[in-house]
C-alpha cells in the first residue's frame, strides 16, 4: 500500500512537472516552423519564448521571446544576422496544440534588429555613391569612406568622414568632413565630394513588414533596428 502511494505521488509530480519541460519546446517549435514557412527560410530559425513567472506559460501568457533568423537577404541587403525580440503576448495553448500552429490571442509586436557587415555597406556605397568608393570603415565614431579626387590632372586619395542614419526606410550615409593626406582640399572640390559620397539605400523585405527606424555604426558593421507589429503567428 505504501509503495503504491509513493508511486502515485511520483507519477503526479511527473505529470505536473512535464508541461514545464515539454510545452516550451513544443511552442518554440511551432513558432519556428511558422516563421520558416512565412519567410521562406532554408533553415529553421532559433526561437526562445519566455514566461515570468514560468508557470504562466501553462496559461499561455508569455512575457516575451526572441526569434533568431541568422543570415538573410532582405530587399537586396545581405544581413549577417536578423533577430526579433517579441513583446509580451498570449497564446491559446489548446488551439495551438490541436492545430499544430502557434495561435496568439492578439497580433504580436516586437523589435527587429539586423547587423549589416562593413563589406556589405561598402558594396551598397559603391552602387549608390556618385564618386569612386574604394572602401568603407565602420566604428563607434561613425563611418569613413575611402575615395579619390582629381585636381589639375592629378588623382589623389581622399577620406570622407560622416555618420549613418535612417531616412524613411532607407539606410543613409551623411558625410561631414573631407581629409587628404598632406593636401588642402579646395572648398568647391570638398563640397562636391561631400555631396557625391552621400548615399541612401532602401531597406525592404524585413520580417513581417517591419520598418527600420534607427541605424548605429559599430566596429565592422551597421546595426539597423526597427519595429514590427500585427504579426499573426497562426494565421
Amino acid at each position: 500500500m505504501r509503495g503504491l502511494l509513493i508511486t502515485l505521488v511520483v507519477a503526479a509530480a511527473v505529470l505536473l512537472a512535464l508541461p514545464y519541460f515539454v510545452l516550451p519546446l513544443v511552442l518554440d517549435n511551432l513558432v519556428a516552423s511558422d516563421v520558416q514557412d512565412r519567410l521562406g527560410l532554408a533553415g529553421r530559425p532559433g526561437v526562445e519564448l519566455e514566461s515570468d513567472p514560468q508557470w504562466e506559460m501553462l496559461l499561455g501568457e508569455f512575457s516575451g521571446g526572441s526569434v533568431s533568423i541568422g543570415e538573410a537577404d532582405l530587399g537586396g541587403v545581405r544581413a549577417e544576422g536578423v533577430s526579433v525580440d517579441l513583446d509580451p503576448f498570449d497564446v491559446d495553448v489548446g488551439e495551438s496544440l490541436r492545430g499544430r500552429a502557434a495561435v496568439t490571442e492578439e497580433p504580436v509586436s516586437g523589435r527587429v534588429r539586423m547587423r549589416v557587415s562593413e563589406d556589405e555597406v561598402s558594396r551598397l556605397a559603391r552602387q549608390n555613391a556618385e564618386v569612386p568608393v574604394n572602401g568603407v570603415e565602420l566604428g563607434r565614431d561613425g563611418a569613413t569612406v575611402e575615395s579619390e579626387a582629381s585636381l589639375l590632372g592629378v588623382t589623389f586619395p581622399v577620406t570622407v568622414d560622416g555618420g549613418v542614419g535612417v531616412d524613411g526606410s532607407a539606410l543613409v550615409f551623411r558625410p561631414d568632413t573631407v581629409r587628404a593626406a598632406g593636401m588642402t582640399v579646395p572648398d568647391d572640390l570638398a563640397d562636391s565630394l561631400l555631396a557625391g559620397t552621400a548615399f541612401r539605400y532602401p531597406v525592404e523585405g524585413l520580417p513581417y513588414g517591419a520598418e527600420v527606424t534607427e541605424a548605429e555604426a559599430v566596429e565592422g558593421a551597421v546595426v539597423l533596428t526597427g519595429r514590427v507589429s500585427g504579426v499573426d503567428l497562426g494565421g
